[in-house]
C-alpha cells in the first residue's frame, strides 16, 4: 500500500516551531484507512523510503518528515556523511504515537570502497549512535529509527574491527576465517590485552556466523592462534585489521608463503609417501 498525501478533517497539535528552520519538508495525513496495514512512503526528493507495519501507527495523524542541509562532510559521530539531516515527526491529539519507523537512505556514493558500508546514525533526544545492520552494503543502509529522532546516512568501515577470536586446527597454516573479508584478504590480528603479540593472517574460509556469535570476529587456524596465545584459552580479544599489498606485513607474509610453498614442492618430489593430518575437532563455542 503506498501513501500519498491525505487531507482530512482532524484536529492536530501544530507541529514544533523547529520546523519554520528546516529545509525540505513533506506532510503526510495518516487517517483510519492507514490503520492495521503495511505500507511505504517513498519520498524521492530526499532519496528516502519509509515503511510502516500493520502494528505501527496506534491512532491517526500527522506525519512530517523534514530535511536540513548540512555544510560539514563529517556527521556528529566523526563519519564520512551523505545528504541532509532527516527529522521524523509525528503529530496528533491521541494519546499514542507510533514508536519508530523503517527508514531506508539511498546514495550511490556511499559505500564505493569494498572496506566501507552504509549505514544511518541517529540523533535522539540529545544522543547519538550508530545503527549498523547485520549486512553493511554500498549504495544505501536501513534501519528503524525512533519517532523524533534525525537521522543521516554516514559511511565506515564495514567490517567488526575488535571482539572475540576463537580457533580451529584444519589446514595447519597462517590463515583464518571471517564473516566479513572475502577469500584472499590478508589481515593483521593483535591480542588487545597484549598489543605487541599479532600474527598476519590469509583468509580462507568464511565464519562464524554472526547471527549465532554476534561477539566473534574472527576464527584463527590453531597454528596462528598459538602465536598470540595458549589454545587452552579458547578464545580472547583481538583487533583486525586489513592489509593492503604493499604494507610490510603483507609483503612479509607473501615472501615466506613462496618460502615455504618451494620446500613444500621438494619435499613432495624426495617423498614416497605422505601422510595426510588428522582434521581435528575445532573449538566454536564455549
Amino acid at each position: 500500500m503506498s501513501a500519498s498525501l491525505l487531507f482530512w478533517a482532524f484536529g492536530v497539535k501544530a507541529l514544533p516551531a523547529q520546523a519554520a528552520e528546516m529545509g525540505g519538508y513533506k506532510q503526510y495525513f495518516l487517517d483510519q484507512g492507514f490503520l492495521g496495514h503495511a505500507f511505504s512512503l517513498d519520498v524521492d526528493d530526499f532519496n528516502l523510503k519509509l515503511t510502516f507495519g500493520a502494528d505501527d501507527i496506534p491512532f491517526p495523524g500527522v506525519f512530517h518528515v523534514l530535511t536540513q542541509n548540512v555544510d560539514a562532510t563529517t556527521s556528529d559521530a566523526g563519519l564520512h556523511r551523505f545528504g541532509p539531516d532527516i527529522r521524523l515527526e509525528w503529530t496528533t491529539n491521541a494519546s499514542e504515537n507510533p514508536k519508530d519507523v523503517l527508514v531506508k537512505i539511498s546514495d550511490s556514493s556511499c559505500g564505493k570502497d569494498p572496506m566501507t558500508g552504509c549505514m544511518l546514525e541517529e540523533t535522539f533526544q540529545g544522543k547519538t549512535s550508530v545503527i549498523k545492520t547485520t549486512i553493511v552494503v554500498a549504495g544505501y543502509a536501513e534501519a528503524r529509527i525512533r519517532m523524533g529522532a534525525t537521522v543521516r546516512l554516514v559511511e565506515d568501515k564495514s567490517y567488526m574491527s575488535e571482539g572475540q577470536a576463537s580457533w580451529y586446527a584444519y589446514k595447519r597454516c597462517p590463515c583464518a576465517a571471517s564473516p566479513d573479508f572475502p577469500k584472499g584478504t590478508l589481515v593483521r590480528v593483535t591480542k588487545t590485552t597484549d598489543p605487541v603479540k599479532s600474527v598476519v593472517v590469509k583468509i580462507n574460509d568464511f565464519g562464524p556466523e554472526r547471527d549465532l556469535f554476534p561477539e566473534r570476529v574472527i576464527d584463527l587456524d590453531k597454528v596462528a592462534f598459538a602465536q598470540l596465545a595458549s589454545t587452552g584459552a579458547g578464545v580472547i580479544h583481538v583487533k583486525v585489521e586489513p592489509l593492503l599489498s604493499d604494507d610490510p606485513d603483507a609483503i612479509a607474509y607473501e615472501e615466506q608463503s613462496t618460502v615455504t610453498s618451494a620446500r613444500t614442492s621438494v619435499v613432495t618430489k624426495t617423498t614416497t609417501a605422505a601422510k595426510l593430518p588428522i582434521k581435528e575437532e575445532g573449538v566454536w563455542e564455549l
